[in-house]
């Protein structure tokens, strides 16, 4: 059983923390999985939408050079992110291949390759809040 004093000092110092970050530009790990489910169910869907191409492109890399800020909004964690995706095409057909099934997709590497640049606002934990803004530049 935890003691409630060890409850509470934890409690304490996880708000000390969250707040500390609050109105801070932070640099994201390419591996945070709050990016990784952005890129894959939001930006890159985004991206090919822009791009209008027969096949999907997706990240030649998994390097994505995020940045993130959060603010209260409404009395809730409002945060923006911006990240980059280097894309090349794949063999996967944009009229068969649902975009669910994008992170199956692996790059063709002949293939050339564009630079998309995404921004996106949204409440913490709540992808259907999100506002996304893409920019694509061939490489």
């Amino acid at each position: 059983m935890v003691d409630s004093k060890v409850l509470v000092y934890i409690t304490v110092s996880i708000a000390v923390v969250s707040c500390a970050t609050i109105g801070k530009l932070l640099q994201v790990p390419d591996k945070d999985p709050t990016l990784r489910n952005l890129v894959y169910k939001d930006g890159l869907p985004k991206a090919n939408t822009k791009i209008h191409d027969t096949v999907l492109w997706v990240p030649a890399t998994t390097q994505f050079s995020a940045r993130r800020i959060t603010v209260m909004n409404q009395g809730k964690l409002y945060s923006t992110w911006t990240y980059d995706m280097l894309l090349q095409q794949s063999d996967c057909r944009s009229s068969t291949t649902p975009m669910s099934d994008l992170a199956g997709c692996k790059p063709n590497s002949s293939s050339p390759k564009t630079l998309c640049s995404v921004h996106t606002s949204l409440f913490d934990n709540d992808l259907s809040s999100a506002e996304t803004e893409v920019y694509c530049t061939k490489a």
